[in-house]
C-alpha cells in the first residue's frame, strides 16, 4: 500500500468528486444539484438562520459564488430571505415550506445512498477515516 502524499491527495479528490457525482445522479429527479441540496441542508440544520455570507463560509464557497445559488433557491421558492427586526441591513436565509419538504425528501435519498456506499466498509475503519478527515479540516481552519 502506497503512502505517497500525492496518492492521498489524488484519492481524496477523486473520492470527493465521485461522491458528488453519485449524489447528483441520485438526486436528478428532485431537480436539485448537490450544491443546492447542501445549501438547503445547511440552512435546515443550522442552529440559527444564517446570512448569505455565513452560508458561504459553511459551504466553503466564496461569497460571490453563493449568490447565484441562493438566488436560484429563492426563485425555486425553497429558500426565503428574511429581514430581522433588530438589524434591517441583514438578510437571513430560511427554508420555505416547500424547501422543508424538499429537505426531508432529499435527505432520505442521500441517507440511503450513503448507507449503500458504506455498507461494506468496516465501522472501525470508517471511524478512523472520519477522524483523519476531521483532523485535516481543523488543520485547514475549517473545524
Amino acid at each position: 500500500m502506497s503512502h505517497s502524499p500525492h496518492s492521498f491527495s489524488r484519492l481524496l479528490h477523486q473520492t470527493a468528486h465521485a461522491w458528488r457525482l453519485a449524489v447528483d445522479r441520485r438526486l436528478k429527479d428532485s431537480g436539485l444539484s448537490m450544491s443546492s441540496w447542501l445549501a438547503i441542508a445547511t440552512v435546515a440544520t443550522a442552529p440559527e438562520p444564517p446570512t448569505q455570507k455565513a452560508l458561504a463560509q459553511l459551504l466553503g464557497l466564496e461569497d460571490a459564488s453563493v449568490v447565484p445559488l441562493v438566488d436560484r433557491l429563492v426563485n425555486q421558492q425553497l429558500l426565503a430571505r428574511v429581514q430581522p427586526k433588530e438589524d434591517r441591513r441583514k438578510r437571513l436565509l430560511v427554508l420555505t415550506d416547500l424547501g422543508n419538504e424538499a429537505f426531508i425528501e432529499v435527505k432520505s435519498q442521500a441517507d440511503a445512498l450513503r448507507t449503500e456506499l458504506l455498507a461494506d466498509v468496516d465501522p472501525a475503519e470508517l471511524a478512523i477515516t472520519e477522524k483523519v478527515l476531521k483532523q485535516l479540516l481543523v488543520r485547514l481552519g475549517n473545524p
